[in-house]
């Protein structure tokens, strides 16, 4: 029977393969910071459950159960960030969400792919599609997503 323990160790076998940034000085409060997390482990997961499928990993219904369930906090996340990149430092034109996601996006697209991996994280996010709890869902993208891109981002434009 696969309970929360097999999830957890799951999780920390996931934790293990990548590789965590070290924490740094934020340039971001909390809150933009765990809304960072939350997006950039979304993309993330959607851009290794492409590279798997290309090896003949089927991930996709796994994120998309992951997606529906955590619909909520990924939107939340999505408006936060929205929000953050119209001021503060940022250019107020339009596209500057588009630009951060496609850095993002781009960010991971070059990662590791094996069978492997690709078995293991379809377990993780078919997990998380059933634990639609956000608790841990910020848990699992806080281990991953170690220091987020937009905080670097926000240090390099800090006068």
């Amino acid at each position: 029977m696969k309970g929360p323990l097999h999830f957890a160790a799951g999780a920390l076998a996931l934790m293990a393969l990548v590789p965590v940034q070290s924490a740094q000085a934020a340039c971001i409060d909390h809150a933009t910071a765990s809304a960072a997390r939350l997006n950039e482990f979304e993309t993330m997961m959607m851009v290794v459950s492409l590279r798997c499928t290309r090896i003949g990993v089927n991930m996709r219904p796994q994120f998309d159960g992951m997606v529906d369930a955590h619909q909520a906090s990924f939107g939340q996340a999505t408006t936060r960030l929205r929000k953050y990149l119209g001021g503060n430092g940022f250019d107020v034109h339009s596209g500057q969400f588009d630009r951060y996601a496609t850095i993002v996006a781009n960010k991971y697209g070059g990662g590791r792919t094996s069978i492997d991996n690709c078995q293991m994280l379809d377990q993780v996010v078919g997990e998380l599609a059933k634990a639609p709890d956000i608790t841990v869902l910020a848990m699992v993208a806080d281990q991953m997503v170690g220091r987020p891109t937009l905080d670097a981002m926000a240090c390099a434009v800090e006068p």
